[in-house]
């Protein structure tokens, strides 16, 4: 019996086969996940929809796979799901081979640092560590020379439970040649770590591409004074604490886009080419960009206008949560109208966002930070302490024009600093 890629969603006909979560030989459950599959926007498990025994894979990871195609044969569970044992082969067959045998190929996706069993022991560098991008980070992060790091995973790749496992104490690699001992030469091919182009990477690669290629890119920044934006969130993360809602600055840049896009719409808005028609949305749709392990991904908030701060933030939560879990679906990423990128928690004072085509803007919502800065009191002009923050905001400038994208920004930029404004907001 036959499994064959299913419809995915509306208009959905291929997708991009990332993992298999099944081999040969498996036997599989109803509904159990067999295996990821990546869309235009998300990336779905596929859920098996027999009982039985995998005994064909016929798509390859990396495949893009088209709906109806056949990915991997079974035999169900009411079938014989045995071989004849004259099928089998026999043990001496699965007997280890001789000492003297050469080596197997190393994959060229894996990073080999010494190609010889005769090579002097070498104490490994933290470049020529095979390690997943995510676990050189963390080990960054936690001061771990990953060179020290005793590696537990495939061909010696160490994981993250083995930096984990260093920290407690565990798990150095002891040198077993002097610091300054000399080995055969190194190429450049054997320090190198080739990972495959696909799944979201490759994605967002197309996205920005498709972004650079049509929209025409500038980007306004502007600076603005978020003392008043700071303590009402202070009091909006107490009210949202007691029920159970993580609230941030996010709501509250939301609702001020969509106060100021009232009067600018043109920034809400998308050209359709094909008819030759710019295309006006009289409603607020905002696309989060949200950073997981795999790269960035931009799922909707939608209707925001006519939503409160806590439920902007609840669904916040919810989507940032799914979005690292790989649990999003076609659905969280429909009918974005414009998009609102956060680098604010990292640093960096501000940055140039790409837009994400078809829309015609993208806000870019930075750091807080604390800086004096000169203020009217009573009459007088005197320095004080603020919380500061700039925006920048990316526009297709086929569509909205510099002044216009100015405009905007200063209207958003007024209630930012003064947030209570949003409130006469319909």
């Amino acid at each position: 019996m036959e499994l064959k890629l299913p419809e995915l969603g509306e208009g959905v006909h291929e997708g991009e086969l990332i993992k298999w979560k099944v081999k040969v030989g498996d036997i599989v459950k109803d509904d159990q996940p067999v295996c990821e599959i990546m869309t235009d926007k998300a990336t779905v498990e596929l859920p098996a929809p027999f009982h039985g025994k995998v005994t064909e894979i016929t798509a390859k990871e990396g495949e893009v796979v088209h709906v109806g195609q056949v990915m991997l044969r079974y035999e169900s569970a009411g079938a014989s799901a045995s071989a004849p044992a004259a099928a089998k082969a026999p043990e001496a067959a699965k007997a280890p081979a001789p000492m003297a045998a050469a080596p197997a190929k190393t994959p060229a996706s894996s990073l080999s640092v010494v190609s010889s069993a005769a090579a002097a022991p070498m104490l490994a560098t933290n470049a020529s560590v095979m390690a997943a991008p995510s676990t050189r980070r963390y080990a960054r992060e936690s001061g771990v020379d990953l060179g020290r790091v005793n590696g537990s995973g495939p061909h010696g790749r160490v994981m993250k439970e083995d930096v984990e496992k260093f920290i407690g104490g565990a798990g150095a690699v002891a040198a077993s040649a002097p610091m300054f001992a000399r080995g055969p030469a190194v190429s450049h091919q054997q320090l190198e770590e080739r990972i495959p182009f696909r799944g979201l990477r490759k994605k967002i690669s197309e996205k920005m591409r498709q972004s650079k290629d049509h929209a025409a890119h500038f980007t306004y920044v502007e600076e603005a004074d978020a003392t008043a934006l700071v303590e009402l969130r202070k009091q909006a993360k107490e009210i949202g604490a007691a029920q159970g809602v993580k609230v941030t600055f996010l709501p509250f840049v939301m609702k001020a886009m969509v106060a100021a896009l009232r009067k600018y719409p043109m920034l809400n808005s998308s050209l359709d080419e094909q008819a030759g028609e710019i295309v006006v949305k009289h409603y607020f749709n905002i696309g989060l960009s949200i950073q997981t392990d795999d790269g960035l991904t931009a799922p909707v908030v939608k209707d925001v206008a006519n939503k409160s701060v806590l439920q902007i933030a609840r669904e916040i939560e919810d989507l940032v949560a799914r979005a690292r879990a790989k649990k999003l679906t076609q659905d969280d990423f429909k009918d974005s109208t414009i998009t609102l990128t956060n680098a604010g928690s990292i640093g960096g004072l501000f940055a140039t966002p790409v837009i994400n085509f078809p829309e015609v803007a993208i806000l870019g919502f930075n750091k807080i930070f604390r800086k004096p800065v000169a203020v009217m009191e009573n009459g007088k002009e005197v320095v004080a302490i603020r919380d500061w923050t700039y925006f920048s905001i990316s526009l297709d400038h086929r569509i909205v024009d510099g002044a216009v994208g100015a405009e905007f920004m200063k209207l958003l930029i007024k209630y930012i600093e003064t947030p209570s404004l949003l409130i006469l907001e319909g």
